[in-house]
């Protein structure tokens, strides 16, 4: 089973997820960058409630993903600090940040080799088997329609199963995947997403926030227990993981 998605940056656990339950993980970099996205940007908890960290970049017009270059402006250093600021009182978090700080403060110029580097440093931390590869390295192709260029990726990395998200039912044709002999499983993670002890517990529990918020409140074994533990629940029947 394969997730396709654009390469995310200190993602949601809906993509963790995915990087436990599939046995491939496409990081979707041939396609326009979008301001305002998740690629550069994700949320923390504060104090003051859910707020933004964001990666500065150079935007052009039209530019790819993986053509876009991280800004001159960014400061690993403040970022780390803002982190370590909203998640002081949490129990895990100099483990947390253990699997973020390295990618962060590597130097990368380009924000898909950042994102790769994070996402595979998150893939040891959460003990994932997924194989994960950029749709740069695989053959192009030529396909305008959306579904196309998916089952494209879906053929080349020789998977047969699709794990959607939600959002992408708005354009996914679940009936062309069939003709390449390729199901749609929808992962529908926001309605599943688990539930655990979060910082600053007053403001009640908010979802969807970036990886670290879990992370640094029940380390990263406990996260990769309850991430399979949801996995199994909805897929009980589906090797997590598990090689082509």
């Amino acid at each position: 089973m394969i997730y396709i998605e654009q390469p995310p940056f200190l993602p949601w656990l809906g993509f963790c997820e995915a990087l436990i339950g599939c046995s491939t993980v496409a990081l979707y970099d041939t396609v326009q960058y979008t301001e305002r996205g998740w690629q550069n940007r994700n949320r923390i908890k504060t104090s003051a409630g859910p707020a933004w960290v964001t990666v500065p970049v150079v935007r052009r017009h039209g530019q790819l993903l993986r053509e876009t270059r991280i800004a001159e402006g960014f400061n690993p250093a403040h970022l780390v600090k803002t982190l370590r600021l909203a998640y002081a009182r949490t129990p895990y978090l100099d483990e947390a940040l253990q699997a973020i700080v390295p990618p962060l403060s590597a130097g990368h110029r380009w924000l898909v080799d950042l994102n790769l580097d994070l996402v595979t440093h998150l893939a040891v931390a959460l003990g994932a088997q997924t194989s994960l590869c950029l749709t740069s390295d695989l053959p192009p192709t030529d396909h305008a329609d959306k579904t196309e260029r998916l089952a494209h990726i879906c053929a080349h990395t020789g998977e047969t199963e699709l794990w959607a998200g939600s959002g992408t039912r708005q354009y996914l044709d679940t009936a062309a995947f069939a003709t390449h002999g390729i199901t749609v499983a929808w992962n529908e993670f926001a309605s599943r997403h688990p539930r655990y002890t979060q910082a600053w517990p007053r403001q009640g529990f908010q979802p969807g926030l970036s990886v670290i918020d879990a992370a640094s409140a029940v380390g990263w074994a406990g996260l990769s227990a309850m991430l399979r533990t949801t996995f199994t629940a909805y897929r009980p029947h589906t090797p997590q993981g598990a090689a082509r």
